[in-house]
């Protein structure tokens, strides 16, 4: 069935005689009658009652021509919102991102997107970097906001490049660290091995681990009040005002960590999509001790 059975039906509703009907779509009575059959033979119900005086909509008849009605005006209203919105973006838009870069930063970006774009419905999946990349590689999310590096064959950009920094408060500053008690947290394998190297190759692996908590904020809150010191990354300290300085290994190598977008090649052609790649783009990070200048804040997706 198609938009021509349901202006048909509505005709035959209205004038209860199929040659009026007929040409008030114009079609011969023949071709309505064929397209009647061809209808019945597709829902397998008897749509008329055909009588002397014109015909007559059975009880699935009724059902019928009540549901033609109401996907005829779907299929309006569809067209008008298609006319009105003709070169806006929408639709819908699944970001899976790491759960310390949503807390951190990602409101800003959100903010303006949605100011921009406010057809677009977004849903976000904060989780672990390492449980995020599958769901991006099985198409179970449009696009994925992860620390590290990851095989990938896709769209793969750099949007920030943060220092992991020892991180304490002004009355512990004058205590060797190797006196001071240790705020652990868990992290990814590849991140905690980057850890343990940093506090290994600096003899901290000595120092006391007072307690092992699962979030950054958690760490820094006891940070704050004097119970230790923790290796955090520059994303969580914007407004902290205690002691940071920024981490080396041996070999005079920075201990940075970059974000990056992952997307497939195709997902990023979508609009919404491009459109929010464009705009977390847009969002320049810049840390302190990030390294060196990112250079691709002006690759912009065409």
């Amino acid at each position: 069935m198609d938009e021509i059975d349901f202006l048909l039906l509505k005709a035959i509703d209205k004038t209860r005689n199929l040659t009026k009907a007929a040409d008030q779509v114009n079609m011969t009575q023949s071709a309505l009658s064929k397209r009647i059959r061809a209808m019945e033979e597709e829902l397998d119900t008897t749509i008329f009652l055909r009588t002397h005086s014109g015909v007559r909509f059975t009880a699935t008849g009724e059902k019928v021509l009540q549901s033609c009605s109401f996907a005829a005006k779907e299929i309006s209203d569809l067209k008008l919102f298609l006319k009105k919105h003709d070169g806006e973006i929408y639709g819908s838009l699944t970001i899976g991102v790491s759960d310390n870069y949503m807390q951190y930063h990602l409101a800003d970006v959100i903010e303006t997107y949605n100011k921009k774009y406010p057809l677009v419905t977004i849903t976000f999946k904060t989780d672990k970097g390492h449980l995020i990349y599958p769901r991006v590689l099985g198409n179970s999310i449009d696009l994925g906001i992860i620390r590290g590096e990851y095989e990938w064959d896709g769209l793969k950009i750099l949007l920030s490049r943060e220092s992991m920094c020892v991180v304490r408060n002004k009355e512990l500053e004058t205590i060797p660290l190797e006196n001071c008690n240790y705020i652990d947290r868990t992290t990814d394998s590849t991140q905690s091995e980057l850890m343990y190297r940093w506090r290994r190759e600096n003899k901290m692996l000595r120092c006391k681990t007072m307690i092992t908590l699962d979030s950054i904020s958690s760490c820094m809150e006891l940070v704050r009040r004097g119970m230790g010191w923790a290796l955090i990354p520059e994303v969580a300290l914007k407004d902290y005002k205690g002691s940071i300085k920024p981490c080396y290994f041996q070999n005079g190598e920075p201990f940075v960590r970059s974000t990056y977008i992952y997307c497939k090649t195709e997902v990023a052609k979508l609009p919404q999509v491009k459109a929010f790649i464009n705009e977390a783009i847009e969002k320049k990070i810049t840390y302190p001790f990030g390294g060196a200048p990112i250079q691709m804040w002006s690759n912009r997706i065409k």
